[in-house]
C-alpha cells in the first residue's frame, strides 16, 4: 500500500458531543510537496440513545464502570464498519485503508508520577482491529498515545492534516472546528510546518448541549434559536471568562474533565434568580465564541494577522456562535469550511484519513511546536485485517 501514489482512504471521527459518527472517503495522491485531495462523500450514523447516554456516563470518572467501557471498546467497531461500508457504496470506490481516531474517554496529558513512573496519558476506544476484520480493511487508530509517549498533549492533531489540505501562498487562516471542545489551527501564508501554532480553546458545544438537554429536553440548540430568545448575563459571563484554562498558555488540551458534569456543577452554582433558562443558554454560547476570539487574541494577533477563518464542527451550524464570531473577527473574512471544498461535518474526519495515509506511507503526524511532544513521529497503530 505505501507503494501506491493515490489511495481511496476513510476517515472516521466520534467527537466529544458523543452525537455519532462522521465517515468521509477521500482520494489522496502523494506528491512530492504533499498531497492533493478530493472529497468523494462523507456520511453520519447518529449513536443510537443508549449507546450516547452510555458513553457520556462513562467519560466521567464518578460513573464510569469497567465493564461497561470494556463493552463500549467492542462495540463502537460494529458502529463504524456500518459507516465505513455505507460511505463507500456511496462513492462508488473500493477502500484501502481507514483512519479511525476512536471515541475517547479520558485524556490527561499532563506529566505526572504514578506507579513510580512519570507519565501522562490518554484513552480512546473502539478496537481498531476488530474495525479491521469487520471492514476487511487495515485501520490506523490510536493517533494520540505515541505523542503523549513523547511529552506532548496528543492533541490537537489535526493541525498537519490541516497544513497539508489548506495551505495557501496568498492567504493566512485560522481554521476552527467546533465540537464538543473547540480548537482552531493558525496557517500563516506560505507556513512551515515546524512554526504552525494551534491548541484547544475551550468549550464548543458541549457544555451548551449539556444545559439544552437539561433545561428543555433537546440535545443541542438548533440554528442557535434558544440563544437567540435569551441576553447574556454579564455576571455569569465574568465568571466564566475567569477559568484558568484560557489563561494556561500553548501547548494545551482539554476535553470533559475540565468542561464536563464538573464545571457544570459550580457553573450552575452561580446562576442567579434573575436569569432564565434562555439567559444561560445565550451566555454559554457567548462564551464559546468569545473564548475561541480571546485565544486568538490573547496568543496569537500581536504577531500575526489572519486573512480568513474557515469554521467547521457542529458548532458551526448556531447561527448565534457564527454571528458572534464575524463580529469579533471582524475584518476578517469568516467563513464555513463547505466553502473551502470540505463540509463543515466532513472535515475532522477527512483529518484522520490524512493522518492515516501519513502513517502508512512512513510519515510524521504530530507537530511538536502544537503539542510540545519532544519530535515529530508517525502516528497510531496499523491492524490488518488477516
Amino acid at each position: 500500500m505505501k507503494q501506491k501514489k493515490t489511495k481511496i482512504v476513510a476517515g472516521i471521527m466520534s467527537g466529544t458531543s458523543l452525537d455519532g459518527i462522521d465517515c468521509v472517503v477521500m482520494q489522496l495522491r502523494r506528491r512530492s510537496d504533499g498531497i492533493s485531495w478530493k472529497l468523494l462523500t462523507h456520511v453520519h450514523k447518529k449513536f443510537p440513545q443508549e449507546l450516547s447516554d452510555t458513553l457520556r456516563r462513562n467519560s466521567d470518572p464518578a460513573t464510569s464502570r469497567v465493564d461497561e467501557i470494556n463493552d463500549l471498546n467492542q462495540v463502537l467497531p460494529y458502529h463504524y464498519a456500518d459507516t465505513v461500508k455505507r460511505a463507500g457504496s456511496k462513492a462508488g470506490k473500493k477502500i484501502d485503508l481507514i483512519g479511525c481516531h476512536g471515541q475517547t474517554m479520558y485524556h490527561r496529558p499532563a506529566v505526572e508520577r504514578k506507579y513510580a513512573k512519570r507519565f501522562g496519558a490518554t484513552l480512546q476506544i473502539g478496537d481498531p482491529s476488530t474495525l479491521a476484520v469487520l471492514t476487511g480493511i487495515p485501520v490506523v487508530g490510536n493517533f494520540r498515545s505515541a505523542d503523549i509517549a513523547l511529552g506532548g498533549e496528543g492533541a490537537p492533531l489535526v493541525p498537519y492534516a490541516d497544513y497539508l489540505l489548506f495551505r495557501s501562498s496568498r492567504k493566512s487562516r485560522l481554521l476552527i472546528n467546533i465540537g464538543g471542545i473547540a480548537n482552531f489551527t493558525y496557517l500563516s501564508r506560505n507556513p512551515n510546518p515546524s512554526r504552525i501554532v494551534a491548541f484547544d480553546t475551550g468549550p464548543g458545544n458541549m457544555v451548551i448541549d449539556s444545559l439544552m438537554l437539561k433545561y428543555f429536553g433537546k440535545s443541542y440548540d438548533k440554528n442557535g434559536s434558544t440563544a437567540y430568545k435569551g441576553t447574556v448575563d454579564e455576571s455569569l459571563f465574568l465568571k466564566m471568562v475567569k477559568h484558568p484554562f484560557l489563561q494556561r498558555k500553548p501547548p494545551k488540551s482539554t476535553g470533559r474533565e475540565e468542561f464536563g458534569s464538573r464545571f457544570l456543577k459550580k457553573l450552575e452554582k452561580s446562576i442567579s434568580e434573575n436569569c432564565s433558562r434562555e439567559d444561560v443558554i445565550a451566555t454559554v454560547t457567548e462564551f464559546t465564541a468569545w473564548s475561541i476570539f480571546y485565544s486568538y487574541a490573547q496568543f496569537i494577533s500581536d504577531k500575526k494577522d489572519v486573512d480568513e477563518v474557515i469554521v467547521s464542527g457542529g458548532g458551526a451550524k448556531n447561527k448565534y456562535i457564527m454571528e458572534a464570531l464575524r463580529e469579533y473577527f471582524d475584518p476578517s473574512a469568516v467563513i464555513l469550511s463547505d466553502d473551502a471544498g470540505l463540509s463543515i461535518e466532513a472535515k475532522e474526519a477527512a483529518c484522520f484519513a490524512v493522518l492515516a495515509n501519513e502513517t502508512i506511507d512512513g510519515r510524521p503526524g504530530n507537530l511538536p511546536s502544537v503539542t510540545g511532544a519532544s519530535k515529530r513521529v508517525s502516528l497510531g497503530v496499523i491492524s490488518y485485517p488477516r
